[in-house]
């Protein structure tokens, strides 16, 4: 079975979400409008499923033959463990660039790290083990401990076959606290740290890694037979083996299994088989319950990136509808509006957004964007997370929506970032990558430490928003 990279043309915005109804591997988030009646999202398709799709109206152009593709990717995950040493990591830079990280090297680098570096790094044990019994790690880097700083929460790698995200959170651990520890300044292409800067960023936040959120996927997706005429080094979701529903048809999509407008049906589906299928539950996922901890855990986490691959993009909240920053009371915890989320009328409902908040997540946003582009002239396009194709679930939206359903929570500010134009770039693209994403990580933590008034007040509180 042969597996191609396309893209599919619509002519409407209905036609384009019409394609739901196929439940086919879409990569919704990278659906754009080409023009007035060109739409376009691309996707993962064999050649049955492209031939099902011509025969309902729509063009599809391929991109690539995937299945090549795979064999190649391959030949560039690490056949060794470089980190299984706490001495692999002082080579790091010369050992990093052979090849992707496995999910056993990722976890080895988080021990080493906090074994090199114990007055900086602490190890941080999640408590829920993956259905393949892996034990996952995230890491608190911080060269003062307390709970009075803000806190900043990166993630990696939720999507089996977004291998990337788990390489960029340890290059961006092991360059910021080597840099730290030499008292030197820290490039990334064209965009610099000062010293002064990395001291600032280490001794006025908190920075949470937790690099490898689906470690039982992404291991499945690097070891599967890229000649298989299976998709499984395609994988995206996790390997739940759902017994209880459709032991035929394993894993949920995890980014579609957060505790945000989760029966909504918005963007997810309920069918085992689907690509975006939610789960039984809101956080039945262990690994989705690893990072709900880390937000319970840590209560002065204020800023959430969640980094998947692909699209070039940088997305803030909301992701269910459009934005209004006028009518409070439409809302997602206003039952008057259920059902009236992410219908193509948007004159019905907008998802309410203050004012104040649409404009932090737009600056740190382009922020971050300014930073990557320095770096090789690189530029992403910031956007609100809706996009084309509304979500629901997703946790970006689940971060920022904590502080509306539990007033005593911190309100936490959540991105993600789709690096990249594949889902599994060529690594020396990926090399790339990293130091593009490093810098927009970076610039965050700066934009956050250096200024006087998140450091004295580290999150605002909860309102409750009327219904």
């Amino acid at each position: 079975m042969t597996i191609y990279s396309v893209q599919i043309i619509a002519r409407t915005l209905k036609d384009l979400r019409a394609l739901e109804r196929f439940e086919l591997d879409l990569k919704y988030r990278a659906a754009q409008q080409l023009a007035t009646d060109r739409l376009m999202v691309p996707g993962i398709l064999t050649e049955e499923q492209i031939q099902q799709v011509e025969r309902a109206g729509y063009k599809v152009e391929i991109i690539s033959n995937l299945s090549q593709v795979a064999v190649e990717r391959a030949q560039e995950v690490s056949l060794v463990n470089r980190f299984a040493e706490a001495r692999g990591l002082s080579a790091f830079e010369e050992r990093a660039v052979l090849g992707y990280m496995t999910t056993d090297e990722v976890e080895s680098a988080l021990i080493n790290l906090q074994s090199l570096h114990p007055d900086l790094v602490t190890l941080i044990k999640l408590p829920h083990h993956t259905w393949e019994n892996r034990i996952s790690h995230a890491v608190r880097v911080s060269a003062e401990k307390n709970e009075s700083r803000v806190g900043v929460l990166f993630t990696g790698s939720m999507h089996a076959r977004e291998w990337g995200g788990s390489d960029i959170c340890i290059s961006f651990l092991v360059n910021f606290i080597n840099a730290y520890r030499a008292n030197k300044g820290l490039t990334f292409g064209g965009k610099s740290f000062t010293a002064a800067q990395v001291h600032t960023i280490l001794e006025n936040t908190d920075l949470f890694v937790f690099p490898d959120v689906n470690p039982d996927g992404k291991n499945y997706s690097q070891t599967y037979d890229p000649t298989s005429d299976e998709q499984g080094f395609w994988w995206r979701k996790n390997r739940n083996p759902n017994t209880s529903v459709d032991p035929s048809n394993p894993g949920v999509d995890l980014n579609r299994n957060f505790d945000f407008l989760w029966d909504s049906g918005i963007g997810t589906s309920s069918n085992p088989s689907s690509f975006i299928y939610k789960g039984e539950s809101p956080f039945s996922e262990p690994e989705t319950r690893n990072i709900r901890h880390l937000f319970d855990t840590y209560q002065n986490i204020g800023y959430f990136v969640d980094i998947h691959s692909y699209s070039e993009l940088i997305l803030y909240s909301w992701g269910d509808d459009e934005n209004q920053t006028t009518y409070p009371k439409q809302n997602f915890m206003n039952p008057i509006y259920d059902g009236k989320r992410g219908i193509l009328d948007d004159t019905l409902y907008g998802e309410f957004i203050s004012p104040q908040d649409q404009e932090k997540f737009v600056n740190l946003a382009h922020r971050m964007n300014k930073a990557l582009g320095d770096v090789r002239g690189k530029h992403y396009t910031v956007q609100q997370a809706v996009g084309l194709y509304p979500t629901s679930a997703t946790s970006d939206d689940y971060a920022f929506s904590r502080h509306i359903v539990n007033k005593l929570n911190n309100k936490v500010y959540g991105y993600t970032i789709e690096f990249g134009q594949e889902f599994v770039p060529p690594f020396s693209e990926m090399s790339n990558i990293i130091k593009d994403v490093c810098a927009a990580m970076g610039e965050l933590c700066w934009a956050i430490s250096s200024d006087v008034t998140v450091r004295e007040k580290t999150g605002e509180k909860g309102v409750m928003i009327g219904a």
